[in-house]
């Protein structure tokens, strides 16, 4: 396998995923125990047995979400990659929220178009934009382009960096050597820039080595949904290119 992200090592990627496939795992025994004990009316903590539970779920899923992009950045055939992707949903399910999960939903619906997810995924990703009133221009147009969508939102939740994206989406209707353009530049000097507030920004300088990959999922599932030629954006850092040209092998289940 090659890197993908060059920013870790191959060997500490996997030292990162098998330390959280262990919290996963841990914390499914947690949640089984905590259930036995609602069922049997006992209650050993503050907070109530069920409330224990959905937020034990939400850190399944972030293990779960790191997890994928780790192997995607490890450089992982994409085949397993589709795997990955299916039980990160499925965790998501349980385990997502909307007032802190706004990044998360954009990157999995742009991989699920990216890999040509089927029709049951992108049901339960537009499940849960319903049910948390997510509302978005950027979620919107990828559900538009995934599902039964006639909802499209004219504000962006976070106009930094991701209002870029109504750039390329208009320019690409009568230009789209101007989109991509606009896309290289959205790459270059805006997408990474635009998320300095977030937990993992610049993570790749922390002495404990815990980068799991930098990656502009949303600008891949652009490029898919637009039909641009993004031969100039081949080498480009943050860009998944091999995942926007990957041609699906597998039958998915």
């Amino acid at each position: 396998m090659e890197l993908r992200d060059k920013l870790n090592t191959k060997e500490r990627y996997q030292e990162l995923i098998n330390k959280k496939e262990k919290y996963i795992q841990e914390d499914f025994l947690k949640i089984k125990s905590l259930a036995e004990d609602e069922k049997k009316g006992i209650q050993k903590y503050p907070k109530p047995n069920n409330e224990i539970i959905k937020s034990t779920y939400k850190g399944i899923f972030i293990y779960q979400y790191d997890n994928l992009i780790a192997k995607y950045s490890m450089g992982q055939p994409i085949s397993s990659i589709i795997e990955e992707y299916k039980i990160t949903v499925s965790y998501m399910e349980k385990g997502w929220k909307a007032i802190s999960g706004y990044i998360e939903m954009v990157w999995m619906l742009s991989i699920g178009i990216m890999l040509e997810a089927e029709a049951d995924i992108f049901e339960k990703l537009k499940s849960l934009v319903e049910r948390d009133h997510l509302n978005d221009y950027l979620v919107d147009f990828l559900l538009q382009n995934s599902t039964q969508w006639s909802k499209q939102t004219p504000k962006f939740k976070f106009p930094r960096p991701y209002k870029a994206t109504q750039d390329i989406i208009s320019l690409a209707q009568t230009d789209k050597t101007a989109a991509v353009e606009r896309l290289k530049k959205y790459l270059q000097k805006e997408w990474y820039k635009g998320h300095s507030d977030t937990g993992w920004h610049d993570d790749h300088k922390s002495k404990w080595k815990v980068h799991t990959g930098y990656w502009s999922f949303e600008s891949g599932a652009l490029v898919k949904i637009l039909g641009l030629d993004d031969t100039p954006l081949k080498d480009q850092p943050y860009y998944p290119y091999d995942m926007v040209h990957w041609r699906e092998t597998t039958i998915w289940n």
